[in-house]
């Protein structure tokens, strides 16, 4: 079983290295492409600000709110595999829709 790894070659101060946040998803991979992508593959910061269209510090925030996973470092980066960021968002989504049963029924009991 091969693993890919995915990474950015851009030097700090390079306009591809930082996107801004709302930058155009199409630079880069795009964010359905994660799907695509072996879970095994390696993905540094930089490919997942550059997948979502966003800078690396969007990543870190969005790590410390809990909508990514936080990362393993590997040579001093922060990485993840597309495999357990696509597992982190499927326990996020099954725990979003338990809530909203648990809303709906609760709500239920207010109707005539």
């Amino acid at each position: 079983m091969s693993e890919e790894t995915v990474t950015t070659e851009a030097h700090p101060g390079d306009a591809e290295a930082e996107p801004k946040d709302g930058a155009d998803a199409g630079r880069g991979l795009c964010i359905d492409g994660l799907a695509r992508l072996p879970g095994g593959t390696i993905l540094d910061e930089r490919a997942l600000a550059l997948m979502f269209g966003c800078s690396t510090a969007t990543i870190k925030r969005a790590v410390g709110r809990g909508e990514l996973p936080a990362p393993v470092r590997m040579f001093g980066r922060p990485c993840w595999t597309a495999g357990a960021i696509l597992e982190h968002v499927g326990r996020r989504l099954t725990e979003a829709q338990r809530e909203a049963e648990r809303e709906a029924q609760r709500l239920s009991r207010f109707s005539p």
